[in-house]
């Protein structure tokens, strides 16, 4: 057919996609990131614009998705409903 397809995630997949990333690539400790709430921002948990970048980089490599350049100040599940949100208007 030539097109791919777009995987939407359902539930915490894309959160904890979204931490593993943060630990991965982000530099951002494990234990840090189970910490917050589903409000804790990026930033409260401690993540730089640096780390912020990686994050943008690595989500629009993997998922296509370029996520807005104010992410520090949204959380883990804001970020991942943004992400699904643009999955779903590429189907």
């Amino acid at each position: 057919m030539g097109g791919s397809e777009v995987t939407v995630f359902h539930g915490q997949e894309l959160d904890k996609a979204i931490e593993d990333i943060l630990v991965r690539s982000a530099g951002l400790p494990a234990d840090v990131v189970g910490t917050g709430t589903g409000e804790t921002t990026l930033e409260e948990l401690g993540l730089d614009s640096l780390a912020c970048m990686e994050l943008q980089a690595v989500l629009k490599d993997r998922y296509g998705v370029r996520i807005p350049e104010e992410s520090l100040e949204m959380s883990i599940p804001q970020i991942a409903a943004y992400v699904n949100k643009a999955l779903e208007e590429t189907n």
